[in-house]
This record gives structure tokens, sequence and C-alpha cells, in this order.
């Protein structure tokens, strides 16, 4: 807050004032009182003047640059009312009163939704378990009336089931710091384990799956690392190429304390211009337009699964070659345990 911008807000009170001290001297000297008398009275009336726009100036100022020195520097600026002290002059104390019913409101309307989107995650994690009943009963009535409807209707519940899982996933996935465990995983058995839950498609598309070192342990949730390893096998099989017998190789390379798990297809690849936004919310690209099953959500989950597990997840592609798509963990050991510690 500066003096200059202030007397400019105070001009009409200065001109007031101005025109008081000069009638003042002209009545004084009216009434012939010496001029010795009338400049000590003119000089007393001047400094109380100045001294109480001083004062104001000063008082004014030491609020207002806090306030706008904390709007700029605090993340929320509803709090801002917590953070400055409520000033002496009258106009201060009127916007302070309305920063604490601001901040008030805000907080109230900040709980309010909190407990519907809390409410609301409850009955999808809710639903998710409850619809899987239906759906193992009505596995087990295909089992046993095996022919090719049931066999069709067999694939159909898959991707179902998929779906599902995915919605499942997604509603937790702002929660995830409240249900992960970090421990060590054998690289190999996660990733048997993920290609086992999707050989059914695997195995109707033919693609075929390679193995390459994955005899290391590494540090990761199990079940959420189980999901990620999952869309991404998903995606390698969805687009696959029918130009040359689909694959998937799953290769790991040790560096350091660090494993760089590789899982490479050679299917129909990726645009260059759409690699770099595979990762956002409901992005599908040009291939998402030709295949029409896309979401766009796979691969997003698994960026913000990966950020919140410590795992750096990359992709890189060739249109017509095929996709490799590489994730980077820990290895299991002390100084591994040393860093997701810190993480």
């Amino acid at each position: 807050m500066k003096f200059s911008r202030y007397c400019q807000d105070k001009w009409v009170s200065i001109f007031i004032f101005a025109v008081i001290l000069f009638a003042g001297w002209g009545l004084l000297l009216l009434i012939e009182t010496p001029i010795a008398v009338t400049c000590v009275i003119e000089g007393f009336y001047l400094a109380g003047l100045l001294l109480l726009f001083l004062h104001d100036f000063f008082s004014r100022k030491e609020f207002y640059d806090k306030l706008l020195e904390y709007a700029e520097d605090v993340d929320e600026i509803a709090y801002l009312s917590e953070l400055i002290t409520e000033p002496s002059f009258q106009e201060g104390q009127i916007l302070y009163y309305i920063l604490q019913r601001d901040e008030k409101y805000m907080n109230d309307r900040a709980a309010s939704q909190e407990a519907e989107l809390q409410e609301y995650k409850d009955y999808v994690e809710m639903w998710v378990h409850e619809i899987k009943t239906p759906i193992a009963v009505s596995r087990l009535i295909m089992e046993n009336h095996r022919d090719e409807v049931t066999r069709s209707l067999s694939g159909e519940m898959n991707r179902i089931e998929k779906f599902i899982d995915q919605m499942l996933y997604y509603s937790k996935s702002s929660s995830l710091q409240d249900d992960y465990m970090i421990r060590a995983v054998s690289l190999k058995e996660l990733v048997m384990s993920s290609v086992k839950e999707h050989a059914a498609d695997m195995i109707a598309e033919k693609v075929t799956p390679k193995f390459e070192g994955l005899d290391i342990m590494v540090l990761t949730d199990l079940k959420w690392m189980r999901f990620v390893l999952g869309q991404i096998i998903s995606n390698g099989v969805k687009y696959h190429s029918k130009e040359r017998k689909p694959q998937l190789v799953f290769s790991a390379v040790r560096v350091g304390r660090k494993v760089c798990l590789s899982i490479s297809d050679n299917g129909i690849g990726i645009p260059p211009e759409d690699v770099e936004r595979v990762f956002r919310k409901g992005f599908t690209g040009s291939n998402g337009r030709e295949y029409t099953k896309s979401t766009g959500i796979g691969l997003y989950l698994c960026d913000i699964l990966c950020r919140k597990l410590g795992t750096k997840l990359s992709l890189t592609s060739v249109k017509g070659e095929g996709t490799v798509v590489s994730l980077e963990f820990l290895t299991a050991g002390e100084e591994g345990m040393k860093n997701i510690t810190k993480m």
C-alpha cells in the first residue's frame, strides 16, 4: 500500500481540511491575532492533521500488506482470516468479518461435498461387491451348460467384470493411501498372475506371451500393480495387429537398485501425435476412434496409481510396429526399503 495512493483516496478529506485551515488563518487575521500566534495555532492544527493521517495510513498499510502477502502465498485463500489479526479501523473489521463468514461457508460446503463423495464411493464399492455375486452365479450356470452360446456369454462376462473392476479402482484411486501395502513381491509371480487373469482374451486373440529375466524381487503393492499390468495387457491384446502373429514380451532389466519392467507388443502402435496424451483422462486418440470399445480410462488410471505407488510409468510407440510400456520398481532389499520409506 503506497502513501500516494492513500492520499488519492483521501483527497476529499484533505481538501476539506485545507479549506478549514485557510479559513482559520483568515479568521485569525481578521481578529488581528499576532502573526506569531497565528502560525503557532495553524502549525499545531497542521501537525495534528498530519499525525492523524499517518496513524490511519500505517494501521491500514500493515493490515492490507499482510492480506495481500498471504493471499499470494497461501494455497487455500479461504483460510486468510486464520492468518491475519483483526484490525482496529472499521472498514478492515468489516472485511475481516466477511472473510470469516466466507471461510465458514467454504468449510461447510467442503465438508458437505466430502461427505457426499464418501457416501457415493461407499455405495460404488458396495455395489461392486454385490454385483459380483450374480456374476459368479451366472458363471456357474454357464459352466454347467457349456455350449457355443455360453462360451460367448462367458467372454462377455469377462468384459463386464473388467469394467466393474475398473470402476472400483477408479473410485478408490483418490484414497489409495488408505488401502495399499508396499512389500517384497516376486516380479515373475506378479506378471504370471496378471497374464493368467487375461489368459482367455489372449487365447481368443492368439496372443503369445514371452518372459525374460523376471526372477527379481521388487517393492510394490500386489493388488494395485496387478490391476495396472492388467490394463496394459488388455491394451496389448485389444490393439494387436492382424498382419502378424501377435505377442506380448515381458522383460526386466536391473540397474543398480532399480528394476525396469518392459511390456512390449507388436501391435498397431500409436501415432506420434497421440503418444504424449495417452495418459490423459478420456483420451482415446485415432486408435480409439477406430476401436470403439476404447474408454480412455485405463492408462489414465495406471498413471494415477503408479504415481501414488512411487512407480515410474512411461510409454513409447511406433505406428504400425508396436508399443512398449515401462514400469520402474525399487528392488526388494535393505536399500530399497529405505527409499520406499522416504516416499
